[in-house]
């Protein structure tokens, strides 16, 4: 076997409370692609982080093989102060790297490398960001959500290039078709720990469900096994001291088990509540039109929307779909035309930037808008929020 171009063991990481990460155990060696897999706030980009060298883990150690070249895709870009695309991908190449790659990459990804990093729409910015790590043809490619904001050819373009390359990949997404054409093994992150199988991704889920069978029935017989030694506690201790306080040790040894087990967490169900009957008109667009200098983005559109519309709005990255849908929802005013919303209507919006929270507030003042500690469901029911 290969010996690993990277190897993590022993991490652990604990931010208050439950640890995140206790005990984990990554090995990736050359040419090697590990589909990372866990429920969302299981710790996989803290994960990656850590083998990165981006985040310093409370114990456990990380190895890297010297002269080993590593890039890490973080979900959000930083740009820093780069004025250009180009500008900010050469400046992740180090000395003895090919610098045609910078250009050549980022006019593969569609851009010209003379854009402002900060003016790119997510699509164009992630494209921008993959060009960066892709560039030095590094020996180890962390990549955490790569195919977030790309149009369908981009995906396409980016599988295929990854297929082509000899990097070792370690990928988190939730692109399933991407995962299952590149993975060949995978690392599953749950409850702090990892199991990893030599078997890519379209195998996850057959294993998982064994795994997780199996772990339900040993934690049957441990129930089990405690109520027997209970009731022997209770009616058959014999004078035999000496074997007594063995078995009352192991008994405690058993309920400790029992004690200290973390079981899968519960699957969430969201539904959205019923709103008011609003009138039949949702949305009434006319001759709209929106532009940004001399590049139109929006140029005379008019559609109307009524109530159990379902429309999807399709394009390439920097098409102008949020720009769309920023006018049609009253978020942005068209340079000419006009918009006209229906009455009674309730509008929820989710932007791709998450713009709408507040970095600084808890996840608790988020869903209760920091007034008392209960969450409104349609007009009577309540829960109590998360603390």
């Amino acid at each position: 076997m290969a010996p690993p171009l990277i190897q993590l063991k022993d991490i652990k990481l604990t931010f208050g409370g439950t640890p995140l990460l206790n005990g984990v155990e990554l090995n990736v060696a050359t040419g090697e692609r590990v589909c990372l897999i866990g429920r969302n706030g299981s710790g996989k980009s803290t994960l990656l982080r850590i083998a990165a060298g981006l985040v310093e883990p409370d114990g456990g150690t990380r190895f890297v093989q010297p002269g080993a070249t590593i890039r890490y895709l973080p979900q959000e870009p930083d740009f820093g102060d780069h004025k250009t695309t180009l500008a900010y991908v050469e400046a992740g190449l180090a000395p003895g790297d090919d610098q045609h790659q910078a250009r050549y990459l980022l006019e593969q990804l569609g851009l010209t490398g003379d854009e402002n990093p900060h003016n790119l729409s997510g699509g164009e910015a992630r494209r921008a960001a993959l060009a960066c790590v892709l560039a030095p043809s590094p020996d180890i490619l962390l990549l955490d959500e790569p195919t977030n904001h790309l149009d369908l050819s981009t995906i396409e373009w980016l599988e295929q290039e990854l297929d082509s390359r000899r990097s070792a990949l370690v990928l988190i997404s939730h692109d399933r078709r991407f995962l299952t054409n590149l993975s060949r093994s995978t690392a599953w992150l749950d409850r702090g720990r990892i199991k990893q199988i030599d078997r890519g991704f379209a195998s996850f889920e057959a294993w998982r469900d064994e795994v997780l069978a199996e772990e339900e029935r040993d934690q049957h017989k441990l129930d089990r096994k405690i109520v027997d030694e209970e009731h022997w506690l209770r009616h058959g201790v014999s004078g035999r001291r000496k074997r007594n306080v063995k078995r009352l040790a192991n008994l405690h040894t058993l309920r400790d088990q029992r004690r200290n087990y973390r079981g899968t967490a519960g699957s969430a169900n969201l539904a959205a509540a019923e709103a008011e009957q609003s009138g039949k008109l949702v949305i009434e667009a006319k001759g709209i039109t929106k532009a940004y200098g001399e590049r139109k983005i929006v140029d005379n559109f008019s559609t109307r929307i009524q109530r159990g519309d379902r429309l999807g709005i399709i394009g390439p990255n920097g098409a102008g779909k949020t720009t769309l849908v920023n006018l049609l929802t009253g978020g942005m005013q068209p340079d000419s035309g006009t918009v006209r919303l229906g009455a009674n209507l309730e509008m929820a919006t989710l932007d791709q930037h998450r713009e709408s929270l507040d970095p600084k507030s808890t996840l608790a003042e988020a869903l209760t808008g920091g007034r008392g500690d209960q969450i409104m469901v349609g007009a009577s029911r309540s829960m109590s929020s998360a603390t």
